[in-house]
């Protein structure tokens, strides 16, 4: 299974606009596109505060073509919101996670954020792309990209602009991760 890590982030390295949680700080275009690219998957995961910052907009878009899940400390606090093979809550380990998806005939997962999971699963050797939109926005602070020291080593596969913006669309193939450093 492919997983494709997606984020959006300042020109300095930050996926959240000092304390304030979310992506609002990205371009219209950069949020367009972003809805369009998630329909190449059939899955995706994202951590617990990711969910919690867009639950209303993931739960009206809940549908059984993409089955989400959201990794938690807690997932039985979150036994409401759960529909089984639509949005489901779970405190595996990344490799169990992607494991399972494959198992059930998942083919490719968007790994949506925030830094915790991106280094969750860049250190379990989990990822096979990322996908960033760079704004050119600098904040100096805010939730950085990753939240612990990792090395991954990257080749950029593509790079454009998204039409109508300044925001760029960088594209990077994972050539070695944490755990082969």
């Amino acid at each position: 299974m492919e997983v494709t890590l997606i984020a959006a982030q300042s020109l300095d390295g930050f996926i959240t606009k000092h304390d304030e949680p979310g992506t609002s700080f990205t371009s219209a275009a950069d949020k367009k596109h972003f809805a369009a690219t998630l329909g190449r998957f059939d899955a995706s995961i994202m951590g617990g505060e990711t969910y919690r910052v867009a639950r209303s907009v993931i739960r009206s878009r809940l549908t059984a073509a993409r089955r989400r899940i959201v990794l938690t400390r807690t997932p039985s606090a979150f036994a409401e919101d759960a529909v089984t093979g639509q949005l489901e809550f779970t405190d595996a380990s990344a490799q169990s996670v992607i494991s399972d998806l494959r198992s059930r005939g998942h083919r490719r997962c968007a790994l949506l954020g925030g830094a915790q999971m991106h280094r969750l699963f860049l250190e379990a050797g989990c990822v096979d792309f990322i996908e960033i939109s760079l704004e050119h926005r600098i904040f100096g602070g805010g939730t950085p990209f990753v939240n612990a020291a990792i090395d991954v080593t990257l080749t950029l596969i593509r790079h454009e602009r998204i039409e109508g913006s300044n925001t760029l669309l960088l594209t990077y193939e994972v050539t070695s991760n944490a755990r082969d450093t």
